[in-house]
């Protein structure tokens, strides 16, 4: 603690400044005799002003080094100086016979003044002059300042001179309280300034009225605290005014403790410790310029009830300690990354026994900050915060808030008056208030700046939590959670899509045909932005996947859109969506992101990336609620996933260097939500939901903070908990080949585009088009988009009277298609463990009729113009399939058999084959193979019949596990 003057302490510096008196007149008397006996009279002034000089120049050095308000170290500092010169002089002059002349004999014109005596006679010397006189002073300033030390009033005594106030007793303090149902305790921080005396008077007339007067339910009583008047001055400039103040209002509290902002831990902990010998429920602290609505305060602590282990306020987590010393609340004594969580020192509520906790006897250590404090005593009791974002410790406004600051720092200053005065009129809180500035943990839509700026998030439940790489000390604690509890399918769940999707779950979401479900999103004109390559995208899904369920989210299609598909036996269903309608259907993760879901016109009409945004969160909740797999509408697929189980996210390469800090690694990486495969309950899904889709979290202004950017930062932080239960992220060339820069390539012509397209099949699953880059170029015939497009397409939207008429001309009939050689592949012989290559999720399964090896059947009869959309086309169809020296199988597990002959029935869809066609699978000789053989699949589909010769050709690769550990 800083000493602080007082009267004793003025009348110990003059009986020191009177020593350096008495020590400078000792020494200069010997000096002026040498120097007048050894030197001519000039050079002896010159020495003597020389002297004077130094002892001037020492003097204002010291005094200003130590303040005006220290009047003790300056005359204690120089006094030691002057004694170290004293008995120099004496042993190093006198003692050596340098003031001797002529004459063995020594003057005794000086105090202290021997001839060469004794070693007896120079220490006698010394005692005499240095150590006797020294001696006495600092005898007398031990009495004086014990005596002061021992004077320091006590809490029941008064504290200051010139009659400021005292402490009430505790019996009067119990008085005060009374015997309410809920009493509350508030200790208000204030100083001895005067600018904090208008502050006090303000808060009577204003804030402080807000409390609901006292009643058998509820009763409280308020202090302002002080600490010790920080210098005398203040004292004699404030001491009576503070004493009028208190025989007026009696609501002063001084304390036996620094008033210093250095010391306001110290400040606070006495506070604390006072209050903790009355009888409340709850104690509320706050400072003078804090404008607390303590109507709502008691209100909702009255609903509360005396509870235990409650602390509430503005928390803060993982934050790291400032130690530039430029800023007022830098902090250099913790030595520790982060501090443990607490809240802001605007306004925080403790429950009694938490009071308890923090003032118990024993040693504690303080930092600068009061807030920060209560965090590092209260941790080791597992005691934490309850974060409130309506209490605000900025001088920011919303009309909701508990707490609001009131800073001097802008001109002109707003006055708790008038918000007082819109409080009891009923008026917005804020209204007439400045509410240009975001506020912490608030939506900054229309505010010139955001609180993420300040490298902070905020989590709804924790409170604002840092961002910055050395914080994760406590945060760290915290396990992951990796599957939500979801509510299982129930005949009695309203339907969406009847038997198929309900409200809270869908027939196959629990089950192992999870996969089946693929999730897309429309939301613009068709009329003016669906294209031919759309229709191609789903149908690539559909040669690779024909029993997929295509789920379009859309506010703009009509519901038979997809009747050409849906006739050939293809599931395309489209949900429309509106904010009533996801609302209804409980799509939200909890009640913050319903909230959000109900201000989607305001957010429409802020921003232009909404429909971004909005397509966003739709993803999210629709893989979190029934589970499947999403895929934009530009993603074409050139091969089906490996499997069936395999959760999954694509990742890409950002050639942004700002994105560094939120990329996965030093290549910047991230994920791209393009295409993505997870089951339902992930709570990844919600994590991220309510880490942006929020009113607090939610910027319109950001594009990708709820898509690549919001995966990418959750999955960082806890990649090697995810990736251990089951999360796969694929490398780049499984999904996005061609990064968005690149992307118009593939559309161009070329001429290996069909080597080009037999890698990317080799190495992934699919093929992102970036359709805010692509959707106006035009697909030029050769081209790798092209080449894909020619080989897995179902020909069904050019045989559609709609796009016939659109200008789609081609008019092929139903054939059967396949690959003209199936290479089966196989390990190096040297390589360890088995000779075949093992289906992965991005790994063919050697022998499958896949990818650029699938087999299906492609164009139909255009229908006749009368028609029902609703009748599906149905067909006789058959199956035969010869092998000549190995075998076939009918599914991923089954045995093969050399010779199949399958009769599929008399109504049978184009789905359904292509379906039976799509499990194929061939089987080599067990042994004894030469590496060649050859298949024969005959067809049979109403009218068509067609036949394929398929060669089979062993072939050694190495496997995508092996060459690329992506």
């Amino acid at each position: 603690m800083i000493m602080k003057s007082t009267t004793l302490d003025i009348y110990v510096g003059i009986l020191w400044c009177m020593l350096v008196g008495l020590w400078s007149s000792w020494l200069t008397n010997n000096l002026i005799r040498r120097w007048f006996i050894h030197y001519e009279p000039r050079p002896a002034l010159i020495r003597l002003f020389t002297l004077a000089t130094i002892y001037w120049f020492s003097v204002v050095t010291f005094v200003s080094y130590f303040g005006d308000d220290k009047p003790i170290w300056p005359w204690m500092a120089i006094s030691a100086l002057l004694a170290v010169a004293q008995i120099i002089q004496i042993i190093h002059f006198r003692f050596q016979g340098n003031y001797r002349v002529g004459s063995p004999k020594s003057s005794r014109g000086s105090l202290g003044g021997t001839g060469a005596g004794s070693d007896l006679d120079h220490w006698m010397v010394i005692l005499r002059t240095v150590v006797v006189p020294g001696g006495i002073v600092s005898f007398i300033t031990m009495m004086m300042l014990l005596y002061q030390n021992n004077a320091r009033p006590s809490s029941a005594e008064a504290l200051a001179t010139a009659g400021a106030a005292a402490i009430a007793s505790a019996n009067a303090a119990k008085q005060v309280m009374g015997n309410a149902q809920l009493q509350i305790l508030i200790l208000i921080v204030t100083s001895w300034t005067p600018k904090a005396a208008r502050k006090r008077q303000d808060g009577r007339e204003t804030t402080l009225r807000l409390l609901p007067p006292p009643s058998a339910q509820f009763s409280y009583t308020y202090k302002f605290i002080l600490g010790e008047a920080p210098t005398a001055r203040v004292r004699d400039a404030m001491g009576s005014k503070l004493k009028a103040e208190q025989d007026k209002y009696g609501d002063l509290l001084f304390l036996p403790v620094s008033d210093t902002y250095e010391d306001l831990s110290h400040k606070v902990f006495k506070g604390l410790e006072w209050g903790n010998n009355f009888k409340f429920d709850f104690l509320c602290k706050t400072d003078d310029d804090i404008f607390v609505r303590w109507d709502t305060v008691a209100q909702e602590l009255m609903d509360i009830g005396p509870t235990h282990y409650y602390w509430r306020g503005l928390a803060f987590w993982d934050m790291v300690p400032i130690h530039n010393p430029e800023n007022k609340n830098s902090d250099s004594q913790y030595k520790l990354g982060v501090f443990p969580p607490y809240v802001a020192g605007s306004l925080y509520i403790f429950s009694r026994d938490v009071v308890t906790l923090l003032t118990y006897p024993g040693p504690r250590f303080f930092t600068k900050n009061e807030d920060q404090n209560i965090g590092i005593w209260l941790h080791p009791f597992n005691v934490k915060p309850i974060h409130d974002r309506r209490i605000q410790q900025w001088d920011v406004c919303e009309n909701d808030m508990l707490a609001k600051h009131f800073s001097d720092d802008f001109v002109p200053a707003e006055s708790m008056h008038s918000m007082y005065k819109n409080v009891v009129e009923n008026r917005p809180l804020c209204q007439g208030f400045r509410q240009v500035y975001c506020t912490a943990c608030y939506s900054c839509v229309g505010r010139v700046n955001h609180w993420r700026d300040w490298g902070v998030a905020c989590d709804t439940l924790k409170g604002i939590t840092s961002l910055s790489k050395n914080a994760p000390l406590y945060a760290g604690q915290y396990s992951v959670d990796i599957k939500d509890p979801m509510p299982a399918y129930s005949t009695k769940d309203e339907w969406i899509l009847p038997g198929l999707l309900s409200d809270a779950s869908s027939i196959y979401s629990d089950s192992d045909d999870w996969a089946r479900l693929h999730w897309a999103i429309w939301t613009t004109d068709p009329t003016t932005t669906w294209q031919a390559r759309h229709y191609q995208a789903i149908e690539t899904v559909f040669v690779h996947n024909p029993d997929a369920i295509l789920l379009i989210l859309s506010n703009t299609l009509p519901a038979d859109y997809f009747q050409d598909y849906t006739r050939q036996g293809y599931q395309i269903h489209i949900l429309s969506f509106s904010k009533e309608l996801l609302i209804k259907r409980k799509w939200f993760f909890s009640p913050n992101t319903e909230e959000w879901l109900k201000r989607w016109d305001e957010w429409s009409e802020g921003g232009e990336f909404f429909p971004v945004h909005l397509a966003d969160y739709l993803r999210l909740v629709a893989l979190y609620k029934y589970g499947g797999l999403y895929m934009d509408m530009d993603a074409l697929w050139v091969r089906a996933p490996g499997d069936g189980v395999t959760e999954f996210i694509g990742a890409d390469l950002s050639d942004n260097d700002n994105d560094r800090s939120w990329t996965l690694d030093e290549t910047n990486t991230y994920l791209a939500n393009g295409v993505m495969r997870f089951q339902r309950g992930r709570s990844m899904f919600r994590h991220i939901a309510e880490g942006y889709f929020t009113v607090t979290n939610y910027d319109p202004k950001c594009f990708n903070c709820g898509g690549p950017k919001a995966f990418t930062t959750y999955v960082k932080t806890h990649r090697s908990t995810l990736e251990n239960n089951g999360l796969r992220i694929l490398p780049r060339q499984a999904l996005y080949p061609f990064n968005w820069k690149e992307v118009e390539s593939a559309l161009k012509s070329s001429k290996d585009a069909e080597e080009q397209l037999q890698k990317i099949e080799e190495r992934g699953i699919g093929l992102h088009l970036y359709g805010k880059v692509t959707s106006r170029k035009a697909i030029e015939e050769g081209s790798v988009v092209a080449a894909a497009l020619k080989i897995w397409s179902l020909d069904i939207f050019t045989t559609s009277h709609n796009n016939v008429a659109a200008g789609f001309t081609s008019t092929s009939l139903p054939i059967l298609q396949g690959p003209t050689t199936l290479y089966y592949h196989v390990l190096p012989p040297t390589s360890s463990g088995p000779s075949t290559i093992k289906g992965t999720v991005i790994e063919k399964a050697p022998g499958a009729f896949q990818g650029v090896d699938a087999i299906f059947v492609r164009g139909v009869h255009r229908p006749a113009p009368n028609a029902s959309p609703k009748l599906q086309t149905t067909k006789k169809a058959s199956i035969e399939i010869t092998v000549r020296e190995g075998s076939v199988a009918m599914d991923a597990l089954g045995a093969g058999n050399r010779k199949v002959e399958l009769d599929l029935g008399e109504s049978v869809t184009m789905a359904q084959l292509n379906q039976a066609l799509s499990r194929l699978r061939y089987i080599p000789p067990p042994s004894a193979w030469t590496g060649a053989d050859q298949v024969t699949i005959d067809v049979i589909f109403g009218d068509m019949q067609h036949e394929l010769v398929i060669p089979v050709v062993r072939k050694v690769r190495t496997p995508q596990h092996l060459s690329n550990k992506a």
